[in-house]
């Protein structure tokens, strides 16, 4: 039989000891997992940014692989806990939009995080990433019933900002990431692009970003000369703008959140 997976992902950082105690948890209720992770430098409280790492990670992993994801700036309030069944796999962790890729399954199913004997004792007031959402993935990585965790819920807090909209025939998303090269990454999919502009091969595109207009999608980064901005569909299946050797996003002074526009070329 495979090892469980646990994948992880928090704005903990590198600095502190919040990431290896988690594992630390992880083995002590699961010992045969192999934990991932993910990402731990997400900007401290910035769940939309976790969640397109968690969105763009996710499908790349196995069946019944578990996802724990702790950005938490709602910790020791009344904001709920979570565990989901989405997508072939499991999710744990905070009820605020954290786990919007598990909600965009419609079979996607939630449960609140109440049976206390799941958790480890006693629950802090400020790391229940440590006490709640750590030893509730563990348990469903090995194999501890979804059904056991809380009651059942059809209310998950959903993320609006990530939403791709069409208006009179332009593709409208955002900047939802800056990779460490530089790359803007957006919300923007390959299925969006393909369902928007069904007969336009990708050369008719172009893509409106920081008032600069870039003609046509590259196939790679090495597409053309060295400083040229381009715009390509990227490992993540994902709308990038890239520059050939060099930065695009500080070229252009993008950053989460910036508005970015796919049309049929003019």
């Amino acid at each position: 039989m495979a090892r469980p997976i646990i994948t992880f992902t928090s704005d903990f950082g590198s600095d502190d000891w919040f990431v290896g105690v988690v594992h630390g948890v992880l083995y002590g209720i699961c010992p045969e997992a192999r934990v991932v992770d993910l990402a731990h430098q997400i900007p401290p409280g910035h769940v939309a940014h976790a969640a397109f790492v968690l969105e763009a990670a996710a499908p790349d992993f196995p069946p019944e692989t578990v996802h724990l994801a702790v950005v938490d700036p709602g910790v020791g309030t009344g904001r709920r806990a979570l565990a989901a069944r989405a997508h072939g796999q499991w999710f744990v962790g905070p009820d605020n939009g954290l786990l919007e890729w598990a909600a965009c399954d419609p079979k996607a199913e939630f449960r609140s995080l109440t049976e206390e004997r799941y958790f480890r004792q006693p629950v802090s007031r400020t790391f229940h990433g440590r006490d709640v959402f750590a030893p509730v993935a563990a348990h469903l990585a090995r194999g501890e019933p979804f059904e056991r965790l809380g009651q059942a819920i059809r209310d998950p807090v959903r993320l609006t900002g990530s939403v791709v909209r069409r208006v009179d025939g332009t593709l409208a998303g955002r900047v939802m990431l800056v990779d460490r090269f530089g790359n803007a990454l957006t919300n923007l999919t390959e299925g969006d692009l393909t369902d928007a502009f069904p007969t336009l091969p990708e050369t008719h595109l172009e893509v409106v970003v920081a008032g600069r207009v870039v003609s046509g999608l590259a196939r790679s980064y090495g597409d053309s000369p060295v400083g040229t901005l381009l715009a390509l569909v990227g490992s993540s299946g994902r709308l990038e703008i890239a520059q050939v050797g060099g930065n695009a996003a500080e070229r252009l002074g993008l950053g989460e959140g910036d508005p970015v526009a796919v049309r049929a070329r003019r």
